[in-house]
């Protein structure tokens, strides 16, 4: 017996869904499980952490664009500052 491999393509309102119930449960799985029947404990948890990570990747962008920001801001008032004087 060959065990079939099914591929779910999670919506953004499913994500959302699963991100909110997993952090107001206090990650309760359980409880999360009964909300996505369609899935094992396994699967739910390991898309979550996908969620976890892909949030520290995106959020570490931003970071990274507002450090350019200030430092652009900072090269400017110098030259400001200099030209008065």
């Amino acid at each position: 017996m060959s065990a079939k491999r099914i591929y779910h393509r999670w919506t953004e309102h499913e994500v959302r869904l699963l991100y909110r119930s997993v952090t107001s449960s206090n990650r309760n799985w359980v409880s999360v499980q009964e909300q996505f029947p369609q899935f094992s404990l396994l699967q739910l948890q390991n898309k979550f952490t996908m969620i976890e990570k892909q949030f520290l990747v995106q959020s570490g962008r931003n970071q990274k664009q507002e450090d350019f920001q200030v430092q652009e801001t900072v090269q400017v008032l110098m030259e400001l500052m200099r030209k008065r004087e």
